[in-house]
């Protein structure tokens, strides 16, 4: 079930109005069956995977909280191990079968056989959510087996919640187990603040989402199911999908914490200002922030993190974001992708010295401060803008394509554009003006706070959401579905 879409206003009302009335046990069970209703509107037998997942982890679990703290390291090896197992081969089967083994087929055709790929591809549909609930599920067995949770949930029906839960379950956040879970043994509770913002947090989820990422979509779309052959308009539908994929995804991020506003939780923030940022570490910190940090926890740390010194760092860095452009989707453009990223961290990793050097200078005087600042930061947007373009492009080739017009076709037509007096199709210029138009929302954000001051002011709360209701009404709540569904 899509959020922007009827059919989830109506279901929303329903959950809602029924919900409020149910004593705090049966609202346990009502969210659970909700939330099942929810994820199997797609097709009802993926339930029996996200079941799966929940009752082999909640079994595991179990067995581990059997041990004492300090022996589930010894003892509890093997349950820890049946929970990737399961978790990690459901992932895999689903979403990277066809990928290893097209990639496999193809690497002994190329040594002198002659194998036809399609026998072995089963083509399968990847199940929504599933590299989402699966990461979240498996942390909570982690963290058991690791002694940072002491002991396991012991009521079902809230840890099939805690995996299952509908607000975040497509496309996160990330949940842990020590955030969410208590939430739902405590009574219910719920204060106006929370109604307050929960209902403003989802209508400007559906602004950025209807209103402004639509839009943003169906003006590069044409770009993008062809080959590119023009050095502008590609440059200028990369810049755009950088601009379309953060309202996108903040945009669910945004919805799913006013969701669980509204039900009396609290979900945790995916996002802190992250579009206009001056460095790309900088903008993994404040990007997708749940995620970064399972892939902090899980990864990077146990790898050695940087303990194991300055070499050693950078490739448990490359290896992160391998495996991150991995997570993302089984393509060779999304492993370029997360290679891409890494490359530029471990660069600037690299280069730290001298822009430490730099700064320090353009510090003395507060305009060159301000001007090296944004400078920065407009390095690291076409930085990612370009390392995006693998995110965003179809296929292999049509990824290259965009390289060649953009990096490798001279300046002949920039050159060209300056010359026309910057004639550009429309829907790139209304493009161009939605970027504009978030980079100054955001930047007013960094520096004023609106949200907290829209949501300290009852009056102008209400002028705001009302605005919002009208615009989201206009524009038409239904549209492409976010991003990250398709994770």
């Amino acid at each position: 079930m899509l959020f922007n879409s009827k059919i989830f206003v109506a279901f929303l009302v329903i959950v809602l109005v029924v919900y409020y009335q149910l004593s705090d046990r049966a609202k346990i069970w009502f969210l659970l069956a909700m939330s099942y209703v929810f994820y199997g509107f797609w097709d009802p037998r993926l339930c029996t995977l996200i079941l799966l997942s929940t009752v082999v982890d909640y079994a595991c679990g179990r067995r581990l909280g059997s041990h004492a703290v300090e022996d589930r390291r010894s003892r509890g090896k093997p349950w820890l191990y049946l929970s990737l197992a399961v978790n990690l081969g459901l992932l895999g089967f689903f979403k990277y079968h066809d990928f290893f083994v097209s990639e496999f087929v193809t690497g002994l055709n190329w040594l002198g056989m002659s194998i036809d790929p399609e026998r072995y591809l089963l083509h399968l549909v990847l199940p929504v959510g599933i590299s989402f609930y699966t990461f979240q599920t498996m942390a909570y067995t982690i963290d058991l087996y690791r002694g940072d949770i002491k002991e396991p949930e012991r009521n079902f029906a809230r840890f099939a919640l805690y995996v299952a839960f509908f607000p975040q379950l497509v496309a996160g956040p990330v949940e842990r187990a020590p955030h969410l879970l208590p939430q739902f043994s405590r009574p219910f509770r719920m204060s106006r603040a929370m109604v307050y913002e929960g209902i403003f947090l989802i209508l400007l989820g559906f602004i950025k989402k209807v209103v402004i990422a639509d839009r943003i979509a169906r003006n590069i779309e044409p770009y993008f199911e062809r080959l590119a052959d023009n050095t502008v308009e590609a440059a200028i539908s990369m810049l755009l999908f950088t601009c379309q994929i953060y309202v996108d995804f903040s945009s669910y991020s945004d919805i799913a914490i006013g969701l669980g506003l509204l039900l009396g939780y609290h979900i945790r923030p995916n996002f802190n200002l992250p579009f206009v940022v001056p460095s790309i570490p900088e903008r993994w910190r404040r990007w997708h922030i749940s995620m970064s940090h399972w892939f902090r926890d899980y990864i990077f740390i146990p790898l050695g993190g940087s303990r194991k010194g300055e070499v050693r760092t950078q490739v448990n860095i490359m290896l992160v974001m391998f495996l991150s452009g991995l997570w993302h989707g089984a393509s060779n453009n999304f492993v370029v992708w997360g290679l891409g990223n890494g490359a530029t961290m471990v660069g600037h990793k690299v280069l730290i010295k001298p822009l430490r050097f730099v700064s320090t200078r353009m510090d003395r005087n507060p305009i060159t401060r301000v001007g090296y600042y944004y400078l920065c930061c407009l390095m690291t947007f076409f930085m990612i803008s370009s390392i995006n373009i693998f995110f965003r492009c179809p296929d292999w080739e049509t990824a290259k394509s965009f390289v060649r017009a953009i990096f490798l076709s001279g300046l002949e037509g920039y050159v060209d554009l300056i010359q026309s007096g910057f004639r550009m199709p429309a829907e790139l210029w209304q493009g161009l003006g939605w970027l504009v138009l978030v980079f100054i929302a955001h930047e007013l954000q960094r520096y004023f706070d609106l949200r907290s001051k829209i949501l300290a002011s009852r009056k102008l709360w209400a002028v705001t959401c009302l605005a919002s209701f009208w615009w989201i009404v206009t524009f038409g709540i239904s549209g492409p579905e976010f991003i990250y569904y398709q994770f």
